[in-house]
């Protein structure tokens, strides 16, 4: 397959395929570039973290003694646009001086972790060495002594110089790789819902598509079927009229009556199939009453053998309005199938019910069932199982029912055979 044609096998399924690969790859492109954003955006806050360190170095390098606060807030000043928010000098955890405002709280220095980031803000921390003495070179009984001295104190501190930081770039990176995503996933959600769209419009496509189909095959099988019932209904008349007298008299010659009696028996058949065939291309005009859909299946039960069949009728008499006459031949029709498919000793089991607005005729025969993916092929005219028949029975059914503006239905049931139902909305529900 070739251009696009190539989604017809899926189906209505086909903009669901499309759509779940166009999420996958977008999503993917979006997550493989919030992860990029991410390291670059860590990568470019230890960039202004050093470029503030340097920056630190060389103003506080020829300074004597330690950055005062003067230095600090002119330092803070002269960085502010790149970034930089706090500015201190530390012994331990003892501010000495600091300029700006600090929101990371108290920050204790950490070997090998000098810059945290947190949210909006980074850290940077590292040591300083301390001033020396503005004093000349000392003797060797002054370092002896000062030695001597600093062994009986407490251990030297250690002095920081700490930098606190908006990473600007780090952050706008970020921004756009969330916004980014955000678009990503919003577009999946469009993607998806155009895809239920387009798939319902599809299947509702197909769906017309068939019916049409299914009308134009029907149209012209009724013409046929009109134009042979028209055209054979009189010779048949004839022939089964001659071969009732034929066999009248010769009823009592052991060799020629069966023949003769074999002879009516088919021109009956026919004239049944006659019957079905201006059954099928009959008029869609109801003639609707208010009848009793209990008196309805019960004619049909009668009809059909009410040995075989078992019932079961509405508790209360319940008017509907239908076409008693024809609702009764499609019932036949069901009830002639089930008696034939169900072996001797069964019985059929039909059931009148009133579900909401609607009636529903059950019935259920003890047969073979139906083979899986023939439930709706049954319904079609001239399809068949049986060796007698030409399958015009549940097609006049299904016509008459959807004339009343209902469905009909088959499935196999658990109990093993075969079971239609026959759906009659009230008029106008």
């Amino acid at each position: 397959m070739s251009g696009a044609r190539w989604w017809r096998p899926l189906g209505p399924r086909a903009p669901w395929v499309a759509a779940v690969l166009m999420c996958a790859v977008l999503m993917s492109a979006a997550l493989f570039i919030r992860n990029t954003a991410m390291e670059s955006s860590a990568l470019v806050a230890r960039g202004m973290a050093n470029v503030i360190m340097v920056a630190g170095f060389e103003a506080f390098r020829d300074a004597e003694g330690l950055p005062d606060l003067s230095a600090l807030n002119a330092f803070l000043a002269s960085h502010m646009e790149g970034g930089l928010r706090y500015v201190a000098v530390m012994e331990d955890d003892r501010v000495l001086a600091s300029a700006g405002e600090g929101k990371l709280g108290r920050l204790l220095f950490q070997e090998g972790a000098p810059l945290v980031v947190e949210g909006a803000r980074a850290r940077l921390v590292h040591r300083i060495r301390r001033p020396r003495p503005a004093y000349g070179p000392l003797t060797q009984q002054e370092v002896r002594a000062l030695s001597e001295q600093g062994a009986s104190q407490e251990p030297r501190k250690h002095l920081r110089m700490v930098y606190e930081f908006a990473p600007l770039t780090a952050l706008e990176l970020e921004s756009r790789s969330r916004r980014l995503l955000g678009v990503a996933v919003a577009s999946c959600v469009g993607i998806l819902v155009l895809a239920f769209a387009f798939s319902r419009l599809l299947a509702q496509r197909e769906a017309l598509s068939e019916e049409l189909e299914r009308g134009r095959r029907l149209a012209a099988l009724g013409t046929m079927s009109a134009v042979l019932a028209h055209e054979l209904r009189n010779p048949l008349a004839s022939l089964k009229g001659h071969a009732q007298l034929l066999a009248e008299r010769v009823e009592r010659d052991a060799v020629l009556a069966p023949k003769a009696d074999r002879v009516v028996s088919e021109a009956v058949r026919l004239e049944q199939l006659m019957n079905d065939l201006l059954g099928f291309v009959a008029s869609g005009e109801l003639r609707r009453v208010e009848a009793d859909p209990n008196d309805v299946l019960r004619a049909a039960v009668e009809s059909t053998g009410a040995t075989r069949v078992e019932a079961h009728y509405l508790p209360d008499r319940t008017p509907w309005p239908l076409d008693a006459g024809r609702l009764q031949q499609a019932l036949e029709n069901v009830l002639r199938n089930a008696v034939q498919a169900s072996p001797e000793g069964q019985r059929v089991e039909a059931t009148v019910e009133r579900r909401d607005t609607s009636l529903v005729f059950t019935v259920k025969d003890h047969g073979p069932g139906i083979a899986a993916g023939e439930e709706e092929r049954i319904f079609e005219p001239f399809i068949t199982g049986r060796v007698r028949g030409v399958g015009l029975g549940l097609a006049i059914t299904r016509r008459i029912v959807e004339l009343h503006g209902g469905t009909v239905s088959a499935r196999s049931h658990a109990g093993g055979g075969a079971e239609f139902r026959l759906t009659v909305p009230a008029r106008g529900a």
